[in-house]
């Protein structure tokens, strides 16, 4: 069977388990069955897909809006495929924290949400339609808030009413630029999107642009972000900084390459300098806060990886923009795991030795230290910049916030006080740093499946077709004269 059959499922079997727990409020125990067949079942598949990736085949396509020339147009490509791993890992913590960690116990109506935003994101991710990935962007991010909101306090229900509007702003400037573009070349695929005007080229990737500065998030358009990571459902959490900001990234690459690898060379060096700029305002911010407040440092943190990600994809060069795609596919499990340990911290006061050490493993893995999954990736970054200036900037930049994860340890390793980790917690963390580490120490099989992509992409760049066509002009060529 080939990975065109299983790549539907992705979708529609989330889609069908939310419809089905949305049929059994009332009866917990039968939903909490049902999610978590459902869960294994999603992750097997997306396994399954992962090890059968060779080439990025349609996964299917069907007439959508045939007045704007477009239609629905899903496949797993290079970029793709390792993030539709890391989302179904991400499903399996999120129900985990539902079912385990939400206080005041289970919601059927929660756990139905948590799929119907799995199910989005996954065509979020899969779409080679920019209208598409629009509708996805909208349907997934309004879901996420309702999830943020539903059963939460005061806080909360602030915090998700925030995330939402953001969320409609985001998707309100991926529809226009989308509308501009079918105004310009007919289509709303990327891969047709090359025949368009440089004017029109222009505003639709400044909304675009925007858009993914929103998502990832960058400054200005992050003050969503830290309200969000202190308030909220655990499950709801959990999937905005596992789920919706690495979707963010992958917008970025898919995005901003795949439609405007051109604009991206002609406004340099405003990329580069707006993305440094949001690591150097991150690291400022999260040593600034309290100590008790780890929530709001994890947010800073969170913050700094999308100005790291912009500032590599800036140099359009294959080792920085592969590093920023480990980079971003890495930071999903480990930042939830740190989010829910330190949700765990301040909703009981815990402490202790272990706690502690529990705590340091997790944020040296967040920090980007050697031998975790995501040094390889802000290596490759942070190294690849020609920019010394930048590069100093980004190094010091980077263990700051190391340090203002790290610091908190202190407090921490006190006299045990407060309950003990979950048994599930304990187990999610465990399974967190041991995946942590095994990708960190062998990323070869994620690299090769996403270096053709990356490259595919970075051919589209001006500097480098002209590159290509000199080679091609100073290349000599047989005459007549010249033949044997």
């Amino acid at each position: 069977m080939s990975l065109v059959s299983f790549t539907p499922a992705l979708i529609l079997l989330p889609l069908g388990t939310a419809a089905s727990l949305a049929c059994l409020s009332g009866r917990p125990a039968l939903a909490r069955g049902v999610a978590g067949v459902s869960l294994c079942v999603q992750f097997l598949l997306a396994v399954v897909v992962y090890l059968a990736f060779e080439a990025p085949p349609p996964a299917f396509e069907a007439a959508w809006l045939p007045a704007l020339g477009t239609q629905i147009h899903l496949s797993v490509d290079g970029i793709s495929v390792h993030a539709l791993l890391v989302l179904a890992a991400v499903l399996v913590v999120a129900v985990v924290a539902e079912v385990r960690l939400q206080p005041g116990g289970i919601s059927v109506a929660r756990l139905a949400l948590i799929f119907f935003v799995v199910a989005a994101i996954n065509v979020f991710l899969m779409s080679g339609d920019l209208l598409v990935a629009a509708a996805a962007h909208g349907t997934a991010g309004l879901a996420l808030a309702a999830l943020l909101g539903l059963g939460s306090d005061l806080a909360g229900q602030s915090a998700a009413r925030r995330f939402a509007n953001w969320v409609i702003a985001g998707t309100l400037l991926l529809s226009i630029s989308a509308a501009i573009l079918a105004a310009g070349t007919g289509s709303t695929v990327i891969d047709d999107l090359s025949r368009i005007e440089p004017g029109p080229a222009r505003i639709a990737a400044l909304l675009l642009a925007a858009a993914v500065a929103m998502q990832l998030p960058l400054v200005p358009m992050h003050t969503w972000l830290a309200p969000v990571a202190a308030a909220g459902t655990a499950a709801g959490r959990t999937l905005v900084f596992g789920a919706w900001c690495t979707a963010g990234a992958l917008a970025l690459l898919r995005f901003g390459l795949g439609l405007f690898p051109d604009l991206l060379s002609y406004a340099a060096p405003v990329p580069l300098l707006w993305g440094t700029a949001t690591v150097v305002y991150a690291a400022v911010l999260a040593i600034a806060q309290a100590e008790t407040d780890l929530t709001r440092r994890l947010s800073w943190v969170t913050l700094s990886v999308g100005g790291l990600l912009l500032a590599g994809v800036s140099g359009l060069e294959p080792l920085p923009v592969l590093g920023d795609w480990l980079y971003a596919g890495a930071q999903g499990l480990p930042r939830v795991a740190l989010l829910l340990l330190a949700h765990h911290i301040t909703t009981t006061g815990a402490r202790g030795p272990s706690l502690a050490a529990v705590w340091v493993v997790l944020a040296l893995v967040l920090a980007a230290a050697p031998g975790a999954s995501l040094f390889p990736g802000w290596l490759l970054v942070v190294a690849s910049l020609d920019e010394p200036i930048v590069t100093g900037l980004l190094m010091v930049a980077s263990a700051v916030l190391a340090y203002a994860l790290l610091a908190p340890a202190i407090g921490l390793a006190g006299e045990p006080v407060g309950p003990p980790l979950p048994a599930s917690l304990s187990r999610l963390l465990a399974a967190v740093m041991v995946v942590a580490l095994l990708t960190g120490l062998f990323p070869g099989p994620s690299v090769r499946r996403a270096r053709p992509e990356i490259e595919r992409l970075l051919a589209r760049t001006a500097p480098t077709a002209d590159v290509a066509r000199d080679m091609a002009d100073a290349a000599p060529t047989a005459t007549d004269g010249d033949a044997p």
